[in-house]
């Protein structure tokens, strides 16, 4: 029997910046994906006990965005993290918060969906 090919979906969440403070993605419907990778690459950090948090969102609607879903492990330094999602919603956004004394960290972060 032939297998079916799988669809993917590649999606940058958070170009590579500095950033010192909590913010978000934009939310992004993903309804016809039933898994994803999401990757972040932590290039910088900087401060007094820096801090980042991750918190992968989702909800039935793009305005409905208060639900967690996954928290990856807190970053405090540089490196890569990867975080393998299941069980997707309707939409999905990420959010970040850091912290520390004079913090800042500059990363990126992108998802792969698969169907």
């Amino acid at each position: 029997t032939k297998m079916a090919d799988r669809r993917t979906k590649i999606i940058a969440l958070a170009s590579s910046s500095a950033r010192t403070a909590a913010g978000e993605s934009a939310a992004f419907d993903i309804e016809r994906f039933s898994e994803a990778l999401l990757f972040i690459d932590t290039t910088a950090a900087s401060g007094s006990s820096p801090t980042l948090d991750f918190d992968v969102e989702c909800g039935p609607a793009d305005d409905e965005m208060a639900f967690i879903h996954t928290e990856p492990s807190q970053i405090t330094g540089t490196g890569k993290t990867l975080v393998n999602l299941t069980n997707l919603g309707k939409w999905l956004r990420l959010s970040w918060d850091i912290g520390g004394s004079g913090p800042s960290f500059t990363f990126e972060a992108k998802i792969t969906l698969k169907t």
